[in-house]
């Protein structure tokens, strides 16, 4: 994929500058004055678009159409997170829920209780698996349309604080995702080889 001047006028630009829209807007009502009840679902509702489209930049910078990304994934953002195309991104989310606990345990700027003793690796695997099923057809898109009361949802903070840290590096840079498979050792992209 070129990471032109044009980039950002492609399917893979579009997506990941939709991704970094998305998880900001989820970040600003996270963090406003407002936040509370009235608004948690529709936060909960802009993170998990913004996670799915983060999961389908790599797939469609690395050469899928975005009609196959739509027909093969949908909303499902545990097939977006467990497929192999995604390893670099699921890396780099892992390695980022570790800062982004310890830097939450450090600053205080969100109560670390809830998380107990699961390692923030476990805590963000678990999380997204959640996110996947409110965000999905098994719930019937909870996020989008009637939640049930008392829903148990993942902390957004903590997805806030992983997954806009990850857009907002790659909306700067989208060559950090070549340059990251470089590092891992993994296979490159059909349209570099």
């Amino acid at each position: 994929m070129d990471f032109g001047e044009d980039f950002f006028e492609t399917p893979a630009g579009q997506t990941i500058a939709g991704a970094h829209r998305y998880l900001s807007a989820a970040r600003v009502l996270r963090y406003s004055h407002e936040w509370g009840p009235l608004i948690q679902v529709p936060t909960l509702n802009l993170l998990g678009h913004g996670i799915e489209l983060l999961f389908k930049f790599p797939l469609l910078a690395g050469g899928m159409s975005t009609k196959d990304v739509r027909k093969g994934y949908g909303h499902d953002l545990q097939a977006l997170w467990n497929d192999a195309r995604n390893d670099v991104l699921r890396r780099g989310a892992l390695d980022e829920a570790e800062r982004a606990l310890a830097e939450a345990k450090a600053s205080g700027k969100w109560s670390t209780d809830a998380f107990g003793d699961r390692p923030a690796r476990q805590e963000l695997i678990y999380a997204v698996e959640h996110m996947s099923y409110l965000h999905g057809a098994e719930s019937e898109y909870a996020l989008r349309y009637i939640i049930t009361p008392n829903t148990y949802a993942p902390r957004p903070a903590f997805l806030i604080d992983v997954f806009g840290a990850l857009a907002e590096q790659l909306v700067k840079n989208p060559s950090l995702l070549r340059w990251w498979r470089e590092d891992m050792g993994a296979p490159g992209w059909e349209d570099d080889r």
